[in-house]
């Protein structure tokens, strides 16, 4: 007969080493390019609207620094609290003063989304029967 196949809960996927690598690269990765943008914000500073922007941007890529450290040390709280700040983020694009501004953001959640999903889709599948590295 055929192995019934079982899939790994979402508890134990959270705690896994690799996910919290995953996530913590892409926060990464999502800090180092704020960290870009801030600075050329802070360059072309010619209103406070854009100096005020670029502290906003710093203040995030320092809370996307911290959080990612987080992550790959362990922690399942910071994992949570990363999702609800990326959610809380794409509400406030959403319903903010520019649909322009927020198209970008939505395309890039959105990819982050994808790919969060599909390494969780595949780590379920791999079963609990596999340890952990």
């Amino acid at each position: 007969m055929t192995e019934r196949r079982t899939l790994k809960p979402i508890s134990e996927v959270l705690r896994s080493h690799r996910f919290q690598k995953e996530v913590s690269l892409l926060l990464f990765f999502f800090a180092g390019l704020s960290a870009i943008y801030c600075v050329f914000l802070f360059a072309r500073s010619d209103s406070e609207d854009v100096l005020a922007m670029a502290v906003g941007l710093l203040v995030q890529t320092i809370v996307y620094a911290v959080l990612s450290i987080l992550i790959r040390r362990g922690s399942v709280a910071a994992l949570i609290v990363t999702g609800l700040l990326f959610a809380a983020n794409i509400v406030f694009t959403l319903f903010g003063p520019s649909w322009e501004d927020a198209k970008g953001m939505i395309v890039v959640y959105g990819l982050l989304a994808v790919v969060l999903i599909r390494f969780i889709r595949r780590e379920r599948r791999a079963g609990s029967s596999e340890g952990e590295p």
